[in-house]
This record gives C-alpha cells, sequence and structure tokens, in this order.
C-alpha cells in the first residue's frame, strides 16, 4: 500500500508517523515522571503525617479529658486532602464520594502502592490503635489535568507543525506535477513544449533537461523523417524501375510467345492445336498476373485518370473480382494533389481493401477520400471502413499496424507528418483511417 501512494502522501505519512511516535513518547514520559510524583508525594505526606500525630498524641497526654481532645483532632484532620487519621476500632469515616477527574485507568497505572501507618496509643486513656493512611486521589487528579493539558497542547503544536510542513511540501513538490505532465506531453509527440516550473533549482534543471530532451527528440524525429522520405523516395524509384521493366520487357516477351503460339497452332493437327491452346491459357494467365503485379507497383490510372479515377478502377477490379461484396466510394479531394500525398492515399485504400478481403470477411466496405480542416489547415482524410469480423480477428490474422503492409503505410504516411490509427468500427468490423498533412508539400 505503501509503494502505491505519491511522493507527497510518503512524506506526510512519515512525518505523521514521527508526530504521533513523539506524541506518545512524550506523553509516555510524563506519565511515568506522574507515578514517580504521586508516589513521592505519598511518602512525604505519610511522614508529616507521622510527625504530626506523634506531637498531637503527645499533646493529648497533657490534656484534661484526652478523648474529647482526639475526637477534635480526628474532625480536624478529616479537612486534609491527602491523609486520613482515624481510629482502627471505629473503621474508617465515610467520606463524601467526590467526582475525579482521571479516569480510573490512569489512576491505576500512576498510583503509588498504598501507604498505611498504625501508632499504637498505648494503655491509659485513650487507648487503641490510630490508623494513618495516605490518599493521592486528590495528586493524581492534579497530575491528570497537567498530563492532559500538555498532551493537547502538544497535539495542537503537533497539528500545527503538520499543516505547515503539508502546505510546505506540496509548494516544494507542486513542479512534479507540471514535470509529469511534461513527459506524457512528450510520449504522445508533442515536441514543441515548455515547461513553467519554479521552486528548487533541481526541478528547474531538470525542467531545462526535459526540454533539451524535447528538442533533441524533434530533432531526431525530422531526421528520421527525411531518412524516411528518402527510403520511400528510393521504394518508389525502385518500383518504378520494375514496373518498366515488366511492362516494356516482360510484357512483349510474353505477347510475342502468345503470337507466336497461336501461329504455330494453326500448322497443327487438332491434338496438337488443344495443347497450344492450354499453354496460350496459361500465358494469358500470367499476362493477367504481370498486369495486376504492374497495377500494385505503379498504378498507371493515378497518373491518367487521377486520384479519383484510380480508386475508382482500384474498387472496380475488386467488384469484378469479389462481386459479393458491396464496395461503397466516395472521393471528394482536390483534384491539385502532389504526386507523393496521392500515392500515399492510393496505396493506403489498395492496402486497406486488400486486408479487408483477406481477412475481414465483410459483406460491405466504404472507402472515403476527402479534404478536411483541421486546427485552420487542410488535410487529406482516407478512411476504409468494413463490416467484418473486427480488430481482434484481423490483429489475429496480421492485419494490425504491426502487419508489414499496414506498418510500412505507417512510415509513409508518418514521412508526410501524417497520422495513421487502426481501431473498432461500430456497431461491428474496424476502421483504417489516415490523414496527411496538405500543407507539407506544394502540388506538382
Amino acid at each position: 500500500m505503501f509503494r502505491s501512494l505519491s511522493l507527497r502522501a510518503r512524506l506526510l505519512a512519515l512525518l505523521g508517523a514521527a508526530l504521533a511516535a513523539g506524541l506518545c513518547v512524550g506523553v509516555g514520559l510524563l506519565m511515568l515522571h506522574a507515578a514517580q510524583r504521586v508516589r513521592a508525594e505519598s511518602d512525604s505526606t505519610a511522614r508529616l503525617a507521622r510527625e504530626f500525630a506523634g506531637t498531637a498524641l503527645a499533646s493529648l497526654q497533657e490534656s484534661e479529658d484526652p478523648v474529647a481532645a482526639l475526637r477534635r483532632l480526628l474532625a480536624e484532620v478529616e479537612q486534609l486532602r491527602h491523609i486520613r487519621i482515624y481510629m482502627a476500632d471505629a473503621g474508617a469515616p465515610a467520606t463524601a464520594e467526590q467526582p475525579r477527574r482521571a479516569p480510573a485507568w490512569f489512576a491505576a497505572l500512576v498510583a503509588a502502592p498504598p501507604s498505611v501507618t498504625r501508632m499504637t496509643l498505648g494503655r491509659g486513656r485513650p487507648d487503641g490503635e490510630l490508623v494513618l493512611a495516605a490518599d493521592p486521589g486528590d495528586e493524581i487528579d492534579e497530575i491528570w489535568s497537567e498530563v492532559a493539558a500538555l498532551a493537547l497542547g502538544a497535539l495542537g503544536l503537533a497539528l500545527a507543525g503538520f499543516a505547515i510542513v503539508s502546505l510546505a511540501v506540496g509548494r516544494a513538490l507542486s513542479p512534479v506535477s507540471a514535470l509529469g505532465e511534461a513527459l506524457e506531453r512528450l510520449r504522445v509527440g508533442e515536441r514543441s513544449l515548455r515547461v513553467p516550473v519554479g521552486g528548487a533549482p533541481e526541478f528547474v534543471a531538470i525542467a531545462e533537461r526535459v526540454e533539451q530532451l524535447a528538442e533533441t527528440l524533434a530533432r531526431l524525429d525530422e531526421e528520421n523523417r527525411a531518412l524516411i522520405d528518402r527510403l520511400l523516395h528510393v521504394q518508389d524509384e525502385e518500383r518504378r524501375d520494375i514496373a518498366r521493366d515488366l511492362h516494356d520487357e516482360i510484357g512483349p516477351f510474353l505477347f510475342a510467345i502468345r503470337a507466336g503460339l497461336c501461329a504455330l497452332a494453326r500448322r497443327l493437327d487438332d491434338d496438337r492445336r488443344a495443347d497450344c491452346a492450354r499453354i496460350e491459357e496459361q500465358i494469358a494467365a500470367l499476362q493477367q498476373v504481370n498486369r495486376r503485379i504492374l497495377a500494385r507497383l505503379r498504378p498507371a490510372a493515378l497518373e491518367e485518370l487521377g486520384l479519383a479515377g484510380a480508386l475508382e478502377a482500384l474498387a472496380s477490379g475488386w467488384r469484378e473480382r469479389r462481386p459479393e461484396v458491396a464496395i461503397h466510394l466516395l472521393c471528394r479531394a482536390d483534384a491539385a494533389l502532389d504526386e507523393t500525398t496521392a500515392l500515399t492515399a492510393y496505396r493506403i485504400a489498395q492496402e486497406g481493401l486488400t486486408n479487408v478481403f483477406r481477412h475481414a470477411r465483410a459483406t460491405r466496405v466504404d472507402v472515403t477520400v476527402e479534404t478536411q480542416m483541421s486546427d485552420g489547415r487542410p488535410e487529406l482524410r482516407i478512411a476504409v471502413r468494413d463490416d467484418g469480423a473486427g480488430l481482434d480477428a484481423a490483429a489475429q490474422q496480421g492485419m494490425g499496424l504491426r502487419g508489414m503492409g499496414l506498418r510500412g503505410m505507417g512510415e509513409r504516411v508518418a514521412a508526410l507528418g501524417g497520422r495513421l490509427t487502426f481501431r473498432p468500427a461500430e456497431p461491428r468490423g474496424a476502421a483504417l483511417e489516415a490523414r496527411l498533412p496538405l500543407s507539407a508539400r506544394a502540388p506538382a
């Protein structure tokens, strides 16, 4: 439990424990001293009573009526506070019950052993035994009043000190909250932050280090963004080169082989012509594969028709292959998009549709590409939403952002200064959304 407390709570708990322990020790010392004080008072009272009784008894022998004199003496000493004197054969006189201020447990704790002295009067008049019994009740009440007053005063001082230290600790540790908020903002990606921290020089130094860390991370983010941008550019160049080779070399070779096979089939008999037809079908399928690879490497429709036309061609291709899934496309993007942004938007929609048809088991897919304003700046929003199995099933199949395809899209989006999210959709399915800032690049 102590580990779950904040630093301020820990310090205040330790301070409260120390104050409570000190208060308990102080009260304990007062009570120990009180017991010694009651014992000393009882012994002193008993000694004085014996001296008083001895003197009084000596004077009684000279009295004409010793019995009456003794009765007057006993009547007078009944008013004494800390001693009771009475004749043993008459028993202890009844005394009026006085309310005690000290509680019974305190009286039992500090009371001294009973001090009783018996003095024999001797033969003659008066005769018998005189009893001197110490009564520390009044002394215990006085000590209880003193102990209670001191304990209450010490408690008041402890509470006042605790309150003052609590305020001081709160003010001293207030920069910790600001530092925690700054680190949280730093964690979520905010780099241009300032930490207004005052107080102790240590906290000021930590705030300066946090600001320096933010500046360093901002510089590293910019360098990483530039590096990723460069890598993606190189990747696009390699894709363009591979697409050109497939289109300019592999495509003509396949066409020439197919044309030659058709010419050869016309010269052969029926059986050989059927074999040529099967080979021609395989070459035609290979040409279809070549065209699909070309479309993934370098979508020609993007250059010829623009982003809206390329997306419509992409959706039409999927509708032909998967007619059981309804694809709804909405493209309201501005026409003046630079090549990199348009290609990134196309790739996100392409990757999203591919993952939906591979993993989602959906019956409907909505693809939306539109220009919006965010914080006064234009951005391109690309969203692919389905009604399929949802995020959990998709993530198990590798469709999450940990997958190679979407992770590559995330890097591409981050290089453009955008953000990519993949979350569950309501009431079912999943939603892939990317937002690309349009102010980062000028249109081509």
